[in-house]
């Protein structure tokens, strides 16, 4: 509403201070002289607060008010009234600033931290007091924790040019702030200029010179770090774990070895335990990871039955194939090669050619391969003569044996020659390093560097007998240390043939003697974890609270901590496992059956977010999850095997390691043929379920028939309905529609009789699905609306989402392309809520055909392309039959409305697209 006076300039009224101070109005920047902007200055850096009329006269008139300052005061009061009306309020013995309902760049920038609200230094350009001086300095304060945190997090990304980019201009506008030069330095030798890092460097130096200042120790240890190209100052390359700490010597074996992996496919690093292989084979990796498009490291210690490819693919994150092994999936995701249908062709003479992407370079380390010599070679053979572009760096404590295989042997690090004493020998700066760490920062001395080069020569230089050694002088002088040493180690013993695996043994023999009893009990207990493991699942084996006694262990590098995980190094947790007694191991593993059989006793959650996060924590622990299983199986009870085999069937799917649950549940299966029918029907059903969704449909019929068979016996409805559920959906994906429709029947009925709406809804939706793809969509039709009403009431979102996406289909096929198209958005939405990819691929495909069939036959194309491309990573091809026809039909279409160059130039463009990006634009 308009009307006349002051007050009505304009609805929208904005102050600013983060630069030149300035009133924003809906009708543009009203001038404001120097005295009323600095008494808007003022007002605004009181922040609503009252102002009395002898602070503001002060504030105004800095070096001393003159005689007519109030009458002047009141005539700037009346200009600064001109452009903000009302908002200046009188108050008892001065004035306000009403901000209620403005805007105001200093309170919006303090709730968010948003950088783009800065135009300069804050009130810049006005001539006031101290109180904008004092707000000034805040503010410009918290803009520098800004950026410093912007970057920061810029650097962690690795968008080291932009942070190199903003963090030069503001360090020259900032000469003399460490911190903006310390993040400057990072970014700049990050982006391949250390010469610049270094000349930034130089000029923050001799800024704080002209001060009379000097720069501190951590921008002086930068400098030196980036000097010698220190590792530790790069970003983990993706692929590679972070380091733990500072990578100490081995320059010359590192150089030795990036020579050799240049002219060699297939690198071993071979020594003793504790040496250091693994260390030294991911620092050569993180200095050469630019030169290649992947780097995957394959953990191999605590492998024990099946494939070694099932590592393989786990580490390179490469999804199953139905119908092709593991191991051919491996070497043609690696060499590049193409598993689905060819996507492009190129016209050589008169006849069309398939194009296939040529494979890239990738480096492969397989680490820890002695106890698997035989196996791991057979694979690094194959896998090298299939894939041109693959080098390997292997690590052991024996060669594999391979015609072509340069091996290198790792020692311990240098060593001082006896009676001298050389503190830049490796050994002793990597003691020195860790000391330092262990004290606070207090290295060695000079007095105890002749003990330390003694110790490091006892210890053959061996890394981690020297990290455990500088660990124990938290509570220890090194001369004791030296002391107990001696005592203890025995470096010509006859009882290893291997001289410094038995110096390893006596070293770790060394660090256990100095733990008390409950800690050395607890250490023991431990070794039963194959990986890492939770505060927990610590406190499940230890049987009572582990934290004072585990915390001691990781204060004297027994156990590891990280990410919120503790984790035995394999050499400890291998000793670990020698020193349990028979009984403790027993009670041990009995323990972790209990924890894993409560964990996966619990239903997976289906929200997207909690569910992701279920995943992961499935993942950490699935080799202890594995060696649980195993041990069950051969040493303990094969039924509470054969439980949590059950348990694990989900995660198995969904990770797309179906032929490795597969194996687990066949195994336990038949270590429990007398196993109680309910478990047995589950886990029959688990097993039918991987084998469906690997491609192997007649197995999964058999094991579903069988599933059905026990649940009948046992008289258990709830088991039997599960089963029928099951062996509609595989006989439905085998194309046998009787037997699918008689099953899908049988579910509905015995559903129905039970009351179980779940099963109702679910059971109508897959039997509707039979219909489908029969071709009887008047009675499929009903089914899904069944199923959607059943699944809404349930609050179910995933059923509601797959009976909306069946109803799209059907909708499609009737010809009502609109209301179709509603119901597989709707889909869509709910499928991306909850984080379930397989769902939106279904429902990207559904769109893409009601786009092709509206005659955008590029953009439904597109989207089919994508979706392949998401479908082969996720390791989840479509199975439903009457869906794949529609699919290829439609795509079919598409391809005969477009010419070979824009086929070409479509692929290309999906290729370049993220699954994220196109769902956000398909639901905008």
């Amino acid at each position: 509403m308009e009307g006349s006076g002051a007050r009505n300039i304009g609805r929208m009224l904005r102050f600013e201070v983060l630069g030149p101070v300035r009133v924003l109005t809906d009708t543009g920047e009203p001038a404001l002289p120097p005295k009323p902007r600095a008494l808007l200055a003022v007002l605004l850096a009181a922040r609503g607060r009252p102002v009395t009329v002898e602070r503001l006269l002060g504030e105004l008139w800095p070096d001393g008010a003159p005689s007519t300052a109030g009458a002047t005061l009141q005539m700037h009061v009346s200009a600064l009234r001109k452009v903000v009306g009302d908002r200046i309020r009188t108050a008892p013995g001065g004035y306000r600033l009403d901000l209620d309902g403005a805007g105001f760049d200093a309170a919006e920038f303090e709730d968010d931290g948003d950088l783009g609200l800065w135009r300069g230094d804050a009130y810049a350009a006005v001539a006031a007091g101290p109180s904008v001086a004092a707000d000034a300095a805040r503010l410009n304060e918290r803009r520098l924790t800004a950026r410093l945190r912007w970057a920061r997090q810029a650097l962690d990304q690795g968008r080291h040019v932009e942070a190199a980019t903003e963090l030069a201009g503001w360090a020259a506008a900032q000469p003399t702030d460490e911190s903006l030069a310390r993040l400057l330095m990072l970014a700049l030798y990050r982006s391949g200029r250390a010469g610049e890092a270094l000349g930034a460097f130089g000029r923050t130096v001799q800024a704080l010179d002209d001060l009379g200042a000097r720069p501190g120790g951590e921008l002086e240890a930068l400098a030196a770090a980036v000097r010698r190209q220190d590792p530790t100052l790069d970003r983990p390359a993706p692929g590679l774990p972070a380091q733990r700490n500072r990578f100490i010597g081995r320059r010359a074996e590192i150089d030795r070895l990036l020579g050799l992996l240049g002219e060699a496919r297939l690198l071993t690093v071979v020594g003793p335990g504790g040496a250091g292989k693994t260390r030294i084979s991911l620092e050569v990796a993180r200095e050469v990871a630019v030169e290649y498009d992947a780097v995957h490291v394959v953990e191999l210690a605590e492998h024990r039955d099946g494939p070694l490819a099932v590592r393989v693919a786990a580490a390179a994150g490469i999804r199953e194939e139905p119908g092709i092994s593991i191991l051919d999936t491996v070497i043609a995701q690696i060499s590049g090669r193409m598993l689905g249908p060819v996507t492009a062709t190129v016209t050589t003479g008169t006849a069309a050619a398939e194009t296939r992407p040529a494979g890239g370079r990738v480096l492969m380390i397989l680490d820890n391969c002695e106890h698997l010599r035989v196996e791991a070679a057979e694979l690094a053979h194959i896998l090298l003569a299939a894939c041109p572009g693959l080098r390997m760096v292997a690590t052991s404590r024996e060669q594999l044996g391979l015609p072509g295989e340069v091996v290198f042997p790792l020692g311990g690090l240098t060593t001082p020659s006896p009676g001298v004493t050389d503190p830049q020998a490796d050994a002793v700066r990597l003691l020195a390093d860790r000391v330092a760490a262990a004290r606070g920062g207090a290295g060695l001395t000079p007095a105890e560097q002749a003990v330390a080069a003694e110790l490091v020569r006892r210890l053959d230089g061996l890394p981690l007998a020297i990290e455990l050694a500088a660990a124990r002088l938290r509570a220890l002088p090194l001369a004791e240390i030296m002391s107990r040493l001696d005592r203890r180690l025995d470096l010509l013993t006859g009882r290893s043939p291997v001289a410094r695996h038995q110096t390893m043994r006596a070293a770790i023999d060394w660090g256990y003697d100095l733990l008390d009893p409950t800690q050395q009990d607890l250490l023991r207990l431990l070794g039963v974890f194959a990986g890492g493991f939770d505060p927990a699942a610590a406190e499940a084996v230890y049987g009572e609270d582990p934290l004072d006694p585990l915390t001691q262990l990781v204060d004297r590098s027994m156990v590891e901590w990280r990410d919120g995980r503790y984790r035995l190094i394999e050499t400890i947790r291998a000793y670990a496992r020698e020193r349990l007694t028979g009984d403790e191991r027993v009670h041990a593993y009995q323990r972790l059956v209990d924890l894993w059989e409560s964990r996966l006793a619990v239903p997976p959650p289906s929200d997207g977010p909690r569910h992701t996060a279920w995943l992961s924590g499935i993942a950490a622990d699935h080799d202890t999850i594995v060696a649980v299983i195993d041990w069950s199986l051969r040493d303990g009870d094969p039924e509470r095997g054969l439980t949590v085999a059950s348990g694990m069937w989900w995660y198995w799917w969904i990770a797309g390691r179906m032929i490795e649950g597969r194996e687990w549940l066949g195994r336990a299966l038949d270590a429990a043929p007398s196993a109680a029918p309910s478990l047995r029907g589950r886990a029959l059903r688990a097993a039918a379920a991987l084998a469906r969704n690997s491609g192997d449909l007649a197995q999964a019929r058999t094991l579903g028939e069988q599933c059905l068979a026990t649940f009948r016996a046992a008289d258990d409805r709830v088991g039997v309905l599960a089963a029928l559920n099951n062996l509609l959906i595989t006989a439905q994906a085998q194309a046998h529609y009787p037997a699918s429709l008689e099953f899908g029947q049988a579910a509905i009925r015995a559903a129905e009789e039970t009351g179980d709406q779940r099963m109702i809804a679910a059971a109508s939706n897959n039997t509707g699905g039979t219909l489908r793809c029969m071709g009887r969509l008047d009675e499929a039709e009903p089914l899904f609306t069944r199923a959607l009403g059943g699944f809404r009431a349930l609050g179910d979102r995933r059923g509601e989402a797959a009976a909306l996406s069946n109803l799209s289909t059907t909708d499609r096929r009737r010809g009502r392309h609109a209301t179709a198209r509603e119901a597989m958005l709707a889909a869509l939405t709910i499928y991306t809520d909850l984080g379930i990819t397989e769902g939106q691929l279904d429902a990207v495909e559904g769109l893409a055909q009601l786009d092709i069939i509206a005659g955008d036959a590029a953009g439904g194309l597109r989207l089919l392309a994508l979706a392949e491309r998401e479908r082969a990573a996720l390791g989840a091809p479509g199975f439903t039959p009457d869906e794949v026809a529609d699919k290829e039909s439609a795509e079919a279409a598409a391809r005969s409305e477009l010419g070979t160059a824009e086929r070409a130039a479509i692929y290309r463009e999906a290729d370049a697209l993220t699954l994220s990006e196109v769902v956000n634009a398909l639901l905008e």
